[in-house]
Formats: structure tokens, sequence, C-alpha cells
């Protein structure tokens, strides 16, 4: 894949559409002005920026919308979510893309024949990292896995039937034409900050708490980064994401409404241990984000040295 990013001349105006979001004083905007001119990567930072704000602004937009209809089943909504999240990732790209004279192909947003086999590599790639952590987590901690008796009902498929679409809706805005952009103007390890910092706040922006999002996404955003970069494309990286959140609905992570198995702690669990857990967790999450730096490190040395250039 091919991207070649125009750093002088933009069809679409970032300055202009930052004086409508931003009201500043004249001296302020001649700065900002001088400022995006002489330095030109500062540009292409705004002009990221500026696709996540509409992105998550469209989709909150149109989320609240939705409030005025008839409500659904909370599983429902995240289905009609995912959807609705798809299409307008989709389509703000569009926007940007036809400003800039580009097309989705330049940024691996089609389908062609291996596209399936790479989705269903990242699934057996996402569900073998999460069989790890598990399985170790379940080893050193007092939970256990018990039957959700809860039995199969039409409103536990849709729930999972609506993983793939808020997965690719976030590999679409996150992995795709804003990160490959930020990849090719600062390299790929100021990009994997850049977009895991936004991730993150996007999460923030849904009402997660800061440090669940910090500890979460933005670890994970290192994984499925590195994933886009090595696959050239968000087949796998969206493949890792649904078998992710699958399997932590699947064994009860995100609550039993949904849950095949559940966790419990075992009977003879003291306090300390119970507190523990949490712990053992984070340290996982941290041991994920380390992993995850050292096979970006390889990555660049080993395969595309030029990543790393600024």
């Amino acid at each position: 894949m091919v991207v070649n990013v125009i750093l002088t001349s933009y069809v679409f105006d970032v300055n202009e559409c930052l004086s409508k979001i931003i009201v500043l004083s004249e001296p302020m905007k001649l700065n900002m002005v001088k400022l995006l001119a002489n330095y030109p990567k500062v540009k292409v930072l705004f002009r990221i920026i500026l696709f996540w704000i509409v992105f998550v602004g469209l989709f909150i937009t149109v989320s609240t919308l939705y409030s005025f209809f008839p409500a659904l089943n909370s599983r429902a909504q995240g289905l009609r979510n995912g959807i609705t999240g798809t299409l307008i990732a989709f389509f703000v790209t569009w926007i940007f893309l036809k400003f800039e004279k580009r097309s989705f192909k330049e940024f691996g947003l089609f389908w062609e024949r291996n596209s399936f086999f790479r989705f269903i590599k990242g699934i057996l790639l996402g569900t073998a990292i999460f069989a790890v952590i598990f399985l170790s987590l379940l080893q050193w901690s007092p939970l256990q896995v018990l039957k959700n008796n809860k039995g199969v009902d039409i409103w536990m498929l849709v729930s999972y039937l609506s993983i793939y679409p808020l997965a690719l809706m976030e590999e679409i805005a996150f992995r795709s034409y804003s990160f490959l952009v930020l990849n090719k103007v600062f390299g790929l390890w100021v990009s994997l900050v850049i977009s895991a910092v936004a991730f993150a706040l996007y999460h923030v922006a849904g009402g997660w708490n800061v440090y669940t999002a910090f500890m979460g996404p933005f670890v994970w955003a290192f994984v499925f980064g590195l994933a886009a970069v090595w696959s050239k494309g968000i087949a796998v990286p969206t493949g890792i994401h649904v078998a992710l959140n699958f399997s932590q609905v699947f064994v009860g992570m995100k609550g039993n409404s949904a849950s095949i198995w559940k966790l419990s702690f075992t009977k003879d669990a003291s306090k300390e241990l119970i507190a523990r857990t949490e712990t053992i967790g984070e340290l996982f999450q941290l041991l994920v984000l380390v992993v995850a730096l050292i096979a970006t490190w390889f990555f660049i040395r080993w395969h595309h040295p030029s990543c790393n250039k600024e």
C-alpha cells in the first residue's frame, strides 16, 4: 500500500475549519496560520485531529437523534450504533479523501480476495492472546469460571453480532486513513502514540473514566496499530479486536447478560486475594503494552526501518 501525503497543498483548508470551531483573536489566528504554514507536520496533525473530531461529533449527534425514536432493546442499540458508526466512519473518511483527491484503495479500505483470510488470521491471533491472559489470570488469582445457566436467546445472539460493526467502526476511524497519514509523516512510533491517545480519549468521550480508558483501549491501540502496519490493512486488527471483545463477553468479563460462562471468586478467597486480582489484571495490561512496544521495535528494525524515520 502506498500512501502519499501532500504536505504543501491542501484543497481542504484546515485553518478555515479550525477558525469556525475555536474563537480566536486576530493575533492568535495569525500566529496559528504562521505555525501551520511553517511546520507541515503540525498542519497534518491538526488535519487528523479534525478528522477525529468530525467522526466523534457526527456519531454523538446521530446517537442523540435516535433518542427521539421509540427505545430499542439495549442489545439492539449496540448493533444499531455499530452499523451507524461504521457508516459514519466511512462517510467522514470519504469526505477527507474527496478533498485530497485520494481513493479508499490507497488506504486499504477495499475488499480483496485475501481480506476474509486476514480477518480470520486476526481472529485466531486475538483469541490466542486472550487465552494466554485469561488462563494466566485464572492461575494466579482466586477467580473461577462457572456455567451461566441463563440460557441462549435471540438478544444474546444480537449482542455477539454487534461486536463486529462496533470493532470495524473503530478500526476505520483510528487505524486506516488517520493512522496511515500519521505514520507517513511522523513515523511509526509517534503515530502509534498519537492514535493511542486519541483512541483512549474517544472512549472517555463515550463515558469511560480516564484511568480505565488509558489502561485498556490506549494499551490495545498499540497492538491494533502494529497489526495494521504489519498486514497493510485493517482486516487483521479488526479480527483481533473482534476476538478480544467476543471473548470478554463470552466468559463474563463484561457482565453476565450475554455470557455463556460467568466469573466468580472461589469460596475460600480472602479479601486480600480478591483485592489483588485487579492488580494482576492491570499488570497483564502493562505486559501487553511492553510486548507490543518490543514487537514494534523488532518490526521496525527487521522489516521496515523507514517506518522509524521522522
